[in-house]
């Protein structure tokens, strides 16, 4: 997002600043943001919470002693 402000901001040839900077940064930021938070939300759970994933999903397809007949 920055880096179009800097740009602009460097092009002296420009008159107009933050105009049209809008139009680039939403579609980008629509690809990066959920990137962002799911990394986040990995590390969050991981490290934070203690929280294995792939060892809950383990549990719960192994076959459960308790099995009613």
């Amino acid at each position: 997002m920055y880096a179009f402000q800097l740009f602009s901001a460097m092009n002296s040839g420009s008159r107009f600043i933050d105009e049209v900077e809008i139009y680039y940064v939403i579609p980008i930021m629509m690809v990066i943001a959920p990137i962002v938070y799911w990394v986040r939300l990995r590390l969050f759970e991981k490290y934070v919470l203690g929280i294995d994933l792939k060892k809950i999903e383990e549990e719960l397809e192994a076959p459960s002693d308790l099995e009613v007949e």
